[in-house]
């Protein structure tokens, strides 16, 4: 254990011990010329002149080695200081979305419950506007089919929502958009929905107020590793932020930002680089979003594509990095 110790402390002070070990070789050095070899007087006087020489050419060597040092020491603590100050904001960040996250309550459900509750109303929204598609007799692509049915869910309808959902709603036929806020106003259709989702609340009065400080802060604390200078390894820090995401709640971000109001997570590369979707499983997707998560991204993306340590083993294959 000891000698484990004093290598530890010979690597960590190697540097330093390499520049007394080369200054004093360069001090003895001098004794080898023959000023220093000599007996007469010459000799010595030479050697005088040679040891003025060699002490004002290695003491400003070693003045700028003191230099050098004592800027590496300055630069070392302030790259220590501004590591400390990102990780103490970054860790204030993860608790502040925990904080945010236990305290959302829809209905009786609170935390993370949530989540599943707005998933179930996304997909009761997506089988309404399915429904609403046919008897209309319009055609519609999935990925605007998907995002009337999620701002459906993120607006809701009423008094205001509607005004606000109609003008999200711009490019989308208005006899849809019309057909669609009748429905989710509808008494008959909410209680449906309330038995057969389980939701256990009115739905589509909107979460606006919910989703949009959620995603603003999660956007905000990614963004805010993705904009350090310091040297750090960045998505090992984003990893532990992901890490409290449940699956419906990185459900949900994949949707979100599949939609304008979450585009930001693929125009900054976030939602790719630091993997933000990984954990959703092959087939997690119900088939009313008609979602196919696996074609969206590059080939090893999600943590069920990586492969089984022993079954690589055996197959001769790497692991992925």
């Amino acid at each position: 254990m000891i000698e484990k110790d004093n290598e530890t402390w010979f690597r960590r002070n190697r540097v330093g011990l390499l520049i007394v070990v080369g200054g004093f070789a360069a001090m003895n050095a001098i004794f080898l010329t023959d000023a220093f070899r000599g007996a007469d007087s010459a000799s010595a006087e030479g050697a005088g002149q040679l040891g003025d020489f060699v002490g004002g050419y290695v003491g400003t060597l070693f003045v700028l080695l003191s230099v050098w040092l004592l800027y590496a020491t300055l630069h070392s603590q302030r790259v220590a200081q501004q590591l400390q100050s990102f990780e103490a904001r970054f860790f204030e960040l993860i608790k502040m979305h925990r904080d945010n996250v236990a305290e959302v309550q829809l209905g009786e459900a609170h935390g993370r419950r949530v989540f599943i509750k707005i998933y179930s109303e996304l997909l009761a929204a997506m089988e309404i506007a399915r429904s609403s598609v046919e008897g209309l007799g319009i055609r519609i692509e999935q990925r605007a089919l998907l995002k009337l049915a999620y701002y459906c869910v993120f607006y809701g309808v009423g008094p205001n929502s509607s005004r606000m959902l109609r003008h999200a709603l711009g490019d989308i036929d208005e006899a849809l958009v019309d057909e669609m806020d009748w429905k989710l106003q509808d008494a008959d259709v909410c209680e449906r929905v309330c038995k057969e989702y389980a939701i256990g609340y009115r739905p589509f009065r909107g979460h606006q107020s919910r989703l949009g400080h959620y995603y603003r802060h999660l956007y905000q604390s990614v963004r805010y590793v993705d904009q350090q200078k310091i040297s750090i390894d960045k998505y090992d820090y984003v990893k532990t932020l992901r890490a409290q995401l449940t699956t419906h709640e990185q459900a949900l971000l994949l949707v979100n930002s599949l939609t304008p109001v979450g585009f930001n997570w693929w125009k900054q590369n976030l939602i790719l680089d630091y993997r933000m979707v990984k954990n959703l499983p092959k087939h997690f997707f119900d088939p009313l979003l008609d979602l196919e998560a696996p074609r969206l991204f590059p080939k090893g993306y999600f943590e069920w594509e990586e492969v089984h340590p022993r079954s690589s083993a055996a197959a001769g294959a790497r692991l992925p990095g």
